[in-house]
């Protein structure tokens, strides 16, 4: 759990969390979800892509109406569980419900919270999505959009970075220039960046984890990429994404202002 989060961080009236992005997504939700169970929530984990195998005691649900009451009665008595489709024989991940599923979920007020990772990145801390990605649900009323802050100011071909030749086309510059504001900027505002395929409706955090691996100048570069978005897009979404900074690992964050 992340104690003594804002409470902007933590909005009431979002049922459904989608996490994108890279660099902490699992260890984000599991956190978030903590947060809502101690609060006396109930809450359900779950992926439209795939979850990392050590998830323990997934409870597997065919995305049909009709089994639904097992998935109330196992939550009313364990307050959380982690949901998948199945189980994937090579490599034991827990494979995703389809966006479908999950709305259906919502739509059965069946949990309090619904944090879904919607996104996969193998581990980096920075990426561009493919075409394919990210998959999130129509009902979201929250997006996160995360990067790892380990990620920043360095060499764009770096082992942080999941599909560098992607971010370089979508950011129009070569593989050898360093992510800087520039880049995130470009990154958190473009419509096939961070926050590809969010609607209009929908809240929108950017959170850059791993701070405690970084100094000062990290600080400095997420301020100056947050000027730069506001700039280029007074108005609308865009301009509206609340700024966090902090550590999962740690336990810590906290909101992003221009000072």
């Amino acid at each position: 759990m992340i104690p003594n989060v804002p409470a902007e961080f933590y909005l009431p009236d979002a049922t459904l969390v989608a996490l994108v992005g890279a660099g902490g997504k699992t260890s984000l939700m599991a956190a978030m979800a903590a947060h809502a169970v101690a609060a006396g929530e109930t809450v359900v984990l779950t992926t439209t892509t795939k979850l990392a195998a050590n998830m323990a005691y997934p409870v597997f649900w065919d995305g049909q109406e009709s089994s639904l009451p097992r998935l109330q009665s196992r939550l009313f008595r364990c307050r959380s569980m982690i949901l998948a489709r199945d189980r994937a024989p090579a490599t034991g991940k827990l494979l995703g419900l389809t966006p479908e599923a999950v709305d259906l979920l919502a739509a059965s007020g069946l949990a309090d919270r619904i944090f879904v990772e919607a996104d996969g990145a193998r581990g980096k801390s920075l990426k561009a999505p493919a075409d394919h990605e990210p998959v999130i649900p129509r009902s979201t009323d929250l997006v996160i959009g995360i990067v790892g802050a380990d990620a920043l100011g360095v060499s764009l071909v770096n082992e942080h970075v999941f599909r560098p030749e992607r971010l370089a086309v979508l950011c129009d510059m070569p593989p050898t220039d360093s992510l800087d504001a520039r880049v995130l900027a470009h990154l958190v505002a473009h419509p096939l960046g961070l926050f590809k395929n969010v609607q209009l409706r929908c809240r929108r955090i950017f959170f850059a984890n791993k701070m405690d691996r970084v100094g000062e100048a990290a600080w400095d570069m997420l301020r100056h990429a947050r000027r730069l978005v506001k700039a280029a897009h007074p108005d609308g979404p865009i301009s509206a994404t609340e700024w966090f900074a902090g550590s999962v690992t740690e336990g810590w964050l906290r909101f992003l202002d221009d000072d």
